[in-house]
């Protein structure tokens, strides 16, 4: 497999990636706002702002990787 094959597959996956925790983003914010309208704010509602910043730091992360590999590619 070329180099440049294997960068494109990587970026692919790295963007299924994104698209599966921007779903799971979309839907701890919707849980989120659901239990701070209810005034619910036990260990539900910190469990799930914990993850949903974890979620989020993550996909900084991938769209950084994404970055440095549409990079390498254009070094190629």
């Amino acid at each position: 497999m070329a180099k440049i094959d294997k960068i494109k597959e990587t970026l692919n996956s790295l963007r299924v990636g994104l698209s599966i925790i921007s779903a799971f983003i979309i839907t701890l914010g919707g849980v989120l706002g659901n239990l701070y309208n209810k005034e619910i704010f036990g260990l539900l509602f910190w469990l799930t702002t914990i993850i949903f910043f974890i979620f989020l730091i993550s996909g900084f992360i991938i769209i950084h990787t994404i970055r440095l590999k549409t990079d390498e590619i254009e070094e190629l």
